[in-house]
Protein backbone atom coordinates (compact mmCIF):
# COMPACT_ATOMS: atom_id res chain seq x y z
CA UNK A 1 0.00 0.00 0.00
CA UNK A 2 1.36 3.79 -0.66
CA UNK A 3 0.45 4.35 2.93
CA UNK A 4 2.25 3.17 5.61
CA UNK A 5 -0.68 1.79 7.93
CA UNK A 6 -3.02 -1.34 7.34
CA UNK A 7 -6.00 -0.26 5.83
CA UNK A 8 -9.99 -1.26 5.49
CA UNK A 9 -12.19 -0.39 2.63
CA UNK A 10 -15.82 -1.12 1.88
CA UNK A 11 -17.39 -0.80 -1.58
CA UNK A 12 -21.10 -1.21 -2.64
CA UNK A 13 -22.10 -1.10 -6.15
CA UNK A 14 -25.27 0.41 -6.14
CA UNK A 15 -27.26 -0.68 -9.13
CA UNK A 16 -30.85 -1.75 -8.69
CA UNK A 17 -32.35 -3.48 -11.40
CA UNK A 18 -29.60 -2.49 -13.59
CA UNK A 19 -27.47 -5.03 -12.74
CA UNK A 20 -29.88 -7.66 -14.56
CA UNK A 21 -31.26 -5.41 -16.97
CA UNK A 22 -30.12 -8.25 -19.81
CA UNK A 23 -31.93 -10.68 -17.65
CA UNK A 24 -34.95 -9.21 -16.03
CA UNK A 25 -37.18 -11.01 -13.72
CA UNK A 26 -40.37 -10.17 -11.85
CA UNK A 27 -39.24 -11.28 -8.61
CA UNK A 28 -35.73 -8.88 -8.87
CA UNK A 29 -37.63 -5.81 -9.68
CA UNK A 30 -40.33 -6.36 -6.92
CA UNK A 31 -36.99 -6.35 -4.71
CA UNK A 32 -35.06 -3.38 -5.78
CA UNK A 33 -38.51 -1.56 -5.85
CA UNK A 34 -39.43 -2.59 -2.52
CA UNK A 35 -36.03 -3.37 -0.59
CA UNK A 36 -33.12 -1.23 -1.95
CA UNK A 37 -33.63 1.62 -0.57
CA UNK A 38 -34.94 0.93 3.28
CA UNK A 39 -31.39 -1.01 2.89
CA UNK A 40 -29.62 1.85 1.94
CA UNK A 41 -30.80 3.88 4.86
CA UNK A 42 -30.38 1.20 7.10
CA UNK A 43 -26.19 0.71 5.85
CA UNK A 44 -25.74 4.88 5.62
CA UNK A 45 -27.28 4.73 9.60
CA UNK A 46 -24.56 2.02 10.16
CA UNK A 47 -21.92 3.58 8.52
CA UNK A 48 -22.56 6.81 10.60
CA UNK A 49 -22.91 4.99 14.20
CA UNK A 50 -19.73 3.36 13.50
CA UNK A 51 -18.08 6.57 11.87
CA UNK A 52 -17.41 4.65 8.37
CA UNK A 53 -17.04 6.13 5.11
CA UNK A 54 -17.40 3.87 2.40
CA UNK A 55 -16.76 4.26 -1.46
CA UNK A 56 -20.72 3.83 -4.00
CA UNK A 57 -20.27 2.81 -7.50
CA UNK A 58 -23.39 4.17 -8.66
CA UNK A 59 -24.69 3.57 -11.76
CA UNK A 60 -25.13 6.91 -13.48
CA UNK A 61 -28.32 5.99 -15.32
CA UNK A 62 -30.15 6.22 -11.93
CA UNK A 63 -29.91 10.04 -12.13
CA UNK A 64 -31.21 10.10 -15.54
CA UNK A 65 -34.81 10.33 -15.64
CA UNK A 66 -35.16 9.38 -18.84
CA UNK A 67 -33.46 6.38 -19.52
CA UNK A 68 -34.15 3.35 -21.47
CA UNK A 69 -35.24 1.44 -18.91
CA UNK A 70 -37.71 3.73 -17.50
CA UNK A 71 -41.08 2.21 -18.29
CA UNK A 72 -39.94 -0.81 -17.41
CA UNK A 73 -41.99 -2.17 -14.10
CA UNK A 74 -41.99 0.46 -11.78
CA UNK A 75 -39.43 3.34 -12.65
CA UNK A 76 -38.32 3.16 -8.98
CA UNK A 77 -35.88 0.46 -9.88
CA UNK A 78 -33.92 2.03 -12.62
CA UNK A 79 -34.38 5.98 -11.34
CA UNK A 80 -33.44 6.77 -7.77
CA UNK A 81 -31.93 9.89 -7.38
CA UNK A 82 -33.86 10.16 -3.83
CA UNK A 83 -31.24 7.12 -3.06
CA UNK A 84 -28.09 9.22 -3.89
CA UNK A 85 -29.13 11.92 -3.01
CA UNK A 86 -29.46 10.05 0.76
CA UNK A 87 -26.02 9.21 0.66
CA UNK A 88 -24.32 12.11 -0.81
CA UNK A 89 -25.78 14.17 2.23
CA UNK A 90 -25.16 11.67 4.86
CA UNK A 91 -23.16 12.80 8.01
CA UNK A 92 -20.27 10.95 6.91
CA UNK A 93 -18.07 11.72 3.82
CA UNK A 94 -18.64 8.73 1.52
CA UNK A 95 -16.88 8.47 -1.81
CA UNK A 96 -19.03 8.35 -5.30
CA UNK A 97 -17.44 6.15 -8.13
CA UNK A 98 -18.63 5.40 -11.30
CA UNK A 99 -20.22 1.46 -12.19
CA UNK A 100 -20.56 2.91 -15.42
CA UNK A 101 -23.67 4.51 -16.87
CA UNK A 102 -26.06 1.45 -17.86
CA UNK A 103 -23.86 -1.60 -16.33
CA UNK A 104 -22.78 -2.57 -20.29
CA UNK A 105 -21.13 -6.60 -20.17
CA UNK A 106 -17.37 -4.77 -20.34
CA UNK A 107 -16.02 -7.94 -22.28
CA UNK A 108 -18.42 -8.13 -24.69
CA UNK A 109 -18.97 -4.78 -25.74
CA UNK A 110 -17.28 -2.72 -28.51
CA UNK A 111 -14.61 -0.10 -27.31
CA UNK A 112 -17.09 2.97 -29.28
CA UNK A 113 -19.94 1.58 -27.34
CA UNK A 114 -17.99 1.44 -24.08
CA UNK A 115 -16.63 5.00 -24.65
CA UNK A 116 -20.56 6.33 -25.21
CA UNK A 117 -21.39 4.80 -21.87
CA UNK A 118 -18.32 6.83 -20.14
CA UNK A 119 -19.28 10.05 -21.69
CA UNK A 120 -22.82 9.70 -20.60
CA UNK A 121 -21.77 8.55 -17.01
CA UNK A 122 -19.58 11.41 -17.17
CA UNK A 123 -22.61 14.31 -18.04
CA UNK A 124 -25.09 12.99 -15.78
CA UNK A 125 -22.64 12.93 -12.90
CA UNK A 126 -21.89 16.33 -13.90
CA UNK A 127 -25.53 17.24 -12.80
CA UNK A 128 -24.91 16.38 -9.45
CA UNK A 129 -21.20 17.91 -9.14
CA UNK A 130 -19.96 14.55 -9.29
CA UNK A 131 -16.41 13.99 -11.61
CA UNK A 132 -15.42 10.50 -10.17
CA UNK A 133 -12.11 9.05 -10.50
CA UNK A 134 -12.56 5.53 -9.05
CA UNK A 135 -14.49 2.97 -11.58
CA UNK A 136 -16.01 -0.34 -10.23
CA UNK A 137 -16.32 -2.51 -13.89
CA UNK A 138 -20.04 -3.94 -14.14
CA UNK A 139 -19.53 -7.85 -13.32
CA UNK A 140 -16.03 -6.83 -12.53
CA UNK A 141 -15.32 -7.61 -15.90
CA UNK A 142 -12.31 -5.54 -16.06
CA UNK A 143 -11.38 -3.98 -19.94
CA UNK A 144 -11.19 -1.94 -21.73
CA UNK A 145 -8.16 0.07 -19.66
CA UNK A 146 -7.30 2.73 -22.02
CA UNK A 147 -10.28 4.56 -21.89
CA UNK A 148 -10.12 5.34 -18.33
CA UNK A 149 -7.29 7.54 -18.58
CA UNK A 150 -9.19 9.26 -21.49
CA UNK A 151 -11.95 10.34 -18.81
CA UNK A 152 -9.60 10.90 -15.90
CA UNK A 153 -10.01 7.69 -14.02
CA UNK A 154 -6.99 7.01 -11.66
CA UNK A 155 -8.21 3.88 -9.67
CA UNK A 156 -10.10 0.46 -10.63
CA UNK A 157 -11.48 -2.30 -8.30
CA UNK A 158 -10.53 -5.73 -9.60
CA UNK A 159 -11.92 -8.67 -8.19
CA UNK A 160 -10.13 -10.65 -5.14
CA UNK A 161 -8.18 -13.67 -5.77
CA UNK A 162 -9.22 -16.45 -4.24
CA UNK A 163 -9.07 -20.05 -4.93
CA UNK A 164 -12.62 -20.41 -6.27
CA UNK A 165 -11.97 -18.17 -8.77
CA UNK A 166 -9.50 -20.30 -10.49
CA UNK A 167 -12.31 -23.10 -10.48
CA UNK A 168 -15.41 -20.78 -12.02
CA UNK A 169 -12.99 -19.70 -14.83
CA UNK A 170 -13.06 -23.81 -16.26
CA UNK A 171 -16.96 -24.02 -14.80
CA UNK A 172 -19.21 -21.33 -14.05
CA UNK A 173 -21.97 -23.58 -11.67
CA UNK A 174 -18.77 -25.42 -9.76
CA UNK A 175 -17.49 -21.86 -9.16
CA UNK A 176 -20.61 -21.30 -7.63
CA UNK A 177 -20.43 -24.05 -5.82
CA UNK A 178 -16.84 -23.52 -4.62
CA UNK A 179 -18.11 -19.92 -3.57
CA UNK A 180 -20.29 -20.98 -1.50
CA UNK A 181 -17.84 -23.66 0.32
CA UNK A 182 -15.77 -20.76 0.90
CA UNK A 183 -18.00 -18.84 2.95
CA UNK A 184 -19.30 -21.67 4.68
CA UNK A 185 -16.24 -23.43 6.06
CA UNK A 186 -13.98 -20.71 7.88
CA UNK A 187 -11.25 -21.21 4.92
CA UNK A 188 -8.90 -17.98 4.89
CA UNK A 189 -9.22 -15.17 2.80
CA UNK A 190 -6.73 -12.30 1.39
CA UNK A 191 -5.59 -8.95 2.51
CA UNK A 192 -4.38 -7.39 -0.86
CA UNK A 193 -2.31 -4.66 -1.89
CA UNK A 194 -3.17 -1.95 -4.20
CA UNK A 195 -1.05 -2.01 -7.46
CA UNK A 196 0.28 0.59 -9.39
CA UNK A 197 0.47 -0.14 -13.12
CA UNK A 198 3.03 1.33 -15.79
CA UNK A 199 0.05 3.32 -17.18
CA UNK A 200 -0.63 5.34 -14.04
CA UNK A 201 -3.86 3.82 -12.63
CA UNK A 202 -4.18 1.88 -9.58
CA UNK A 203 -5.59 -1.68 -9.05
CA UNK A 204 -7.36 -2.10 -5.93
CA UNK A 205 -8.31 -5.79 -5.55
CA UNK A 206 -10.95 -6.93 -3.66
CA UNK A 207 -10.79 -9.44 -0.27
CA UNK A 208 -14.47 -10.47 -0.20
CA UNK A 209 -17.89 -10.44 -1.07
CA UNK A 210 -20.47 -9.80 1.93
CA UNK A 211 -22.39 -12.86 0.36
CA UNK A 212 -25.84 -13.01 -0.26
CA UNK A 213 -27.93 -15.24 1.37
CA UNK A 214 -31.05 -16.86 -0.80
CA UNK A 215 -31.03 -20.63 -2.19
CA UNK A 216 -27.73 -22.53 -1.77
CA UNK A 217 -26.40 -19.79 0.68
CA UNK A 218 -28.62 -20.08 3.47
CA UNK A 219 -25.82 -22.65 4.76
CA UNK A 220 -23.38 -19.67 5.10
CA UNK A 221 -23.29 -18.83 8.78
CA UNK A 222 -22.13 -15.37 10.74
CA UNK A 223 -20.12 -17.42 12.85
CA UNK A 224 -17.50 -17.78 9.71
CA UNK A 225 -18.28 -15.35 7.50
CA UNK A 226 -17.03 -12.91 10.97
CA UNK A 227 -13.86 -15.47 11.51
CA UNK A 228 -12.98 -15.27 7.98
CA UNK A 229 -13.41 -11.27 7.61
CA UNK A 230 -11.53 -10.71 11.63
CA UNK A 231 -8.84 -13.35 9.93
CA UNK A 232 -8.23 -10.82 7.10
CA UNK A 233 -8.43 -8.12 8.93
CA UNK A 234 -5.73 -9.45 11.33
CA UNK A 235 -3.45 -10.23 8.38
CA UNK A 236 -4.03 -7.11 6.60
CA UNK A 237 -2.34 -5.67 9.82
CA UNK A 238 0.19 -7.85 10.30
CA UNK A 239 1.29 -7.60 6.98
CA UNK A 240 0.78 -3.61 6.57
CA UNK A 241 -1.93 -4.17 3.65
CA UNK A 242 -5.71 -3.84 2.92
CA UNK A 243 -8.85 -5.56 3.87
CA UNK A 244 -11.54 -4.79 1.27
CA UNK A 245 -15.04 -5.72 1.46
CA UNK A 246 -17.70 -5.32 -1.37
CA UNK A 247 -21.65 -6.40 -1.61
CA UNK A 248 -24.47 -4.72 -3.50
CA UNK A 249 -27.35 -3.77 -1.60
CA UNK A 250 -29.32 -5.92 -2.78
CA UNK A 251 -26.74 -9.01 -0.71
CA UNK A 252 -29.09 -7.56 1.73
CA UNK A 253 -32.49 -8.82 0.32
CA UNK A 254 -32.59 -11.81 2.16
CA UNK A 255 -31.57 -12.50 5.88
CA UNK A 256 -31.66 -8.49 6.23
CA UNK A 257 -31.28 -8.67 9.61
CA UNK A 258 -28.79 -11.76 9.87
CA UNK A 259 -26.55 -9.39 7.49
CA UNK A 260 -26.47 -5.98 8.88
CA UNK A 261 -25.98 -7.80 12.27
CA UNK A 262 -22.48 -9.51 10.58
CA UNK A 263 -22.04 -6.07 9.18
CA UNK A 264 -21.91 -4.59 12.73
CA UNK A 265 -19.73 -6.98 14.27
CA UNK A 266 -17.17 -6.70 11.41
CA UNK A 267 -17.21 -2.38 11.88
CA UNK A 268 -17.18 -2.82 15.68
CA UNK A 269 -14.17 -5.04 15.28
CA UNK A 270 -12.35 -2.46 13.01
CA UNK A 271 -13.27 0.21 15.11
CA UNK A 272 -11.38 -1.85 18.25
CA UNK A 273 -7.80 -2.28 15.76
CA UNK A 274 -8.87 1.92 14.93
CA UNK A 275 -8.79 2.91 18.21
CA UNK A 276 -5.83 1.29 19.27
CA UNK A 277 -4.23 2.62 15.99
CA UNK A 278 -3.64 -0.12 14.20
CA UNK A 279 -5.82 0.41 11.12
CA UNK A 280 -6.86 3.07 8.77
CA UNK A 281 -10.15 3.40 6.87
CA UNK A 282 -9.81 4.16 3.35
CA UNK A 283 -12.14 5.22 0.54
CA UNK A 284 -10.77 3.62 -2.88
CA UNK A 285 -9.35 6.84 -3.75
CA UNK A 286 -6.85 6.89 -0.68
CA UNK A 287 -5.05 4.06 -2.22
Amino acid sequence: MNSQKPSFSISIDLELAWGVWDRINSKYLSNAIKLEREIVVKLLNIFNTHQIPVTWAIVAALIDPKNKMINIGDKKAWYAPDIIENIINSKINHLVASHSYAHPNFKETTENIIEEDFEKAEFYFKTIGISPNVLVFPRNQVAHLSILKKFNYKFYRSIDKSWYKEIYKFNAFLGKIANINDKIFPFKTNSVKSIIHNNGLVEIPSSILLISRNGLKFAVTNLNMFYKIKKGIEMAIKNNECFHIWFHPSNFYFKSTKQLDLLIKILMFVNEKRNKGLIDIKLLDQH
